[in-house]
C-alpha cells in the first residue's frame, strides 16, 4: 500500500493531539518510511496504524476527515492522468485503472451500462475487514472529483458495514444519502453527471504537464509533420496507459497498418516512436521526488514495474532506483530539479 494515505492519516491524528511517535511506534513504522515515496507499507501494518489512529484519536469518523485532509494531488499519478480526463466517468476510470497502485489488496468495479453508475470497493482476494479503508477511499474519490471538475453526481453511497449512531458526517462529507449495512461499498452516480464533460482542473498537475510537454519539445528532434503529431498522439495516449498503435491510428484518422507503412517510408517506426516518447517522459516523472517509482513505470504505460526497469536501464544504463539514489545525493534537500 502507498504510504500517501498513511502519511495524512498521521498528520490529521496530529492535528488532533494525538502523540504521533507513540502511533507510529505502535504500528511499527518509522517516520522516514512515510517520507519515501518508493515506500509501501504491507496492508497489515497499515491496517494496525489505523486501528491505533481511531484508538488514540477517539474521532469515530476519522477516516472521513483524513480524506478532508488529503491535498488534492497527493496521488500525483492518478491525479496527473485524471486531469488530461474528458469526463466525470472518464476521472472516476482512471482512478480504477490506477488504483491497484494505491493498495492491491482492493479492487474497484464499475458499472456504466446502465443508469445510474455503480463504482465498487471490494477485497481482491475475498478479504474482510475494509471498513476504514472504503469510507476513506470512496471520499478521496468523490471529494478530488469534485474539487477537479465541480460536480461528482453522487446520488447515494452505501457501506457494508453497521450503521453508526450519528450518520451526519457522513451525509455531509458525500453530500448525498448515505445508507450503511448494504451488499456494496459503492458509489452511486447520476448517469447523466458521468457523462458530462469535466471543466477545470489543478494548477499543480497542469504545471507538471506544461513542464512535461517543454522537455518533450527540447529532447526530441524535429521530423516530418507525421511524425511530430504521431509523436503527440502517443504522448497523450500513454497518460490514459493506451499507447497502442490501433487507437493512434484512430486519432490521426487512418489505420493502424497505413500508420506504420507511412511511418516506415520516412525511416521511423511506431514503435520506436512510444520507445522515445516514454523515454522523454522519463526524464520528467524521475524529476519528481514525489512520485514513486512505480507510479512513473505506469504513467509510462508498462503493465509490469519489471519492464519499466529493463526500459530504464536501456535508456540510461541504470535501474530507475539506482538513478533516483544517484539524484538524492545530488540534491539532498528534495527540492526538484
Amino acid at each position: 500500500m502507498l504510504t500517501v494515505g498513511s502519511r495524512v492519516l498521521v498528520e490529521t491524528c496530529a492535528r488532533l493531539g494525538v502523540d504521533t511517535s507513540m502511533l507510529l511506534r505502535a504500528a511499527g513504522i518509522q517516520r522516514e518510511t512515510l517520507d519515501n515515496p518508493d515506500a509501501r507499507l504491507p496492508n497489515a501494518v497499515a491496517g494496525a496504524l489505523w486501528d491505533r489512529a481511531y484508538e488514540l484519536s477517539r474521532d469515530p469518523v476519522l477516516s472521513l476527515h483524513v480524506a478532508e485532509a488529503c491535498p488534492v494531488g497527493a496521488y500525483r499519478v492518478i491525479e496527473y492522468a485524471a486531469s488530461a480526463a474528458r469526463t466525470i466517468g472518464d476521472m472516476f476510470r482512471v482512478g480504477a485503472r490506477y488504483f491497484e497502485l494505491i493498495n492491491s489488496g482492493l479492487k474497484i468495479s464499475i458499472d456504466d451500462s446502465g443508469a445510474p453508475v455503480t463504482f465498487d470497493l471490494s477485497p481482491a482476494s475475498g478479504g474482510e475487514g475494509i471498513t476504514r479503508v472504503a469510507e476513506y477511499s470512496l471520499a478521496v474519490f468523490a471529494l478530488h472529483v469534485r474539487a477537479a471538475a465541480g460536480v461528482t453526481g453522487l446520488r447515494q453511497v452505501t457501506f457494508t458495514h453497521r450503521r453508526p449512531a450519528d450518520i451526519r458526517e457522513y451525509e455531509r462529507v458525500f453530500g448525498c444519502a448515505v445508507q450503511f449495512e448494504s451488499e456494496h461499498d459503492r458509489l452511486v452516480i447520476e448517469k447523466s453527471a458521468w457523462d458530462t464533460p469535466k471543466r477545470g482542473g489543478d494548477p499543480g498537475l497542469f504545471a507538471v504537464l506544461t513542464e512535461h510537454a517543454a522537455m518533450l519539445l527540447s529532447t526530441l528532434p524535429l521530423a516530418p509533420d507525421l511524425v511530430e503529431r504521431t509523436r503527440r498522439v502517443i504522448d497523450a495516449r500513454l497518460r490514459a496507459s493506451d499507447p497502442s498503435l490501433e487507437g493512434a491510428a484512430r486519432e490521426l484518422g487512418t489505420s493502424g497498418r497505413t500508420l506504420q507503412r507511412e511511418l516506415r517510408k520516412l525511416g521511423y517506426s511506431y514503435a520506436d516512436l512510444v520507445d522515445e516518447v516514454r523515454q522523454a517522459m522519463a526524464q520528467v516523472y524521475m524529476h519528481q521526488p514525489d512520485m514513486s517509482l512505480a507510479e512513473v513505470g505506469y504513467l509510462l504505460g508498462f503493465a509490469a514495474q519489471s519492464a519499466f526497469t529493463r526500459a530504464f536501464k536501456r535508456w540510461n544504463g541504470c535501474t530507475p532506483r539506482q538513478a533516483r539514489a544517484r539524484a538524492t545525493l545530488a540534491n539532498p534537500t528534495g527540492r526538484r530539479v
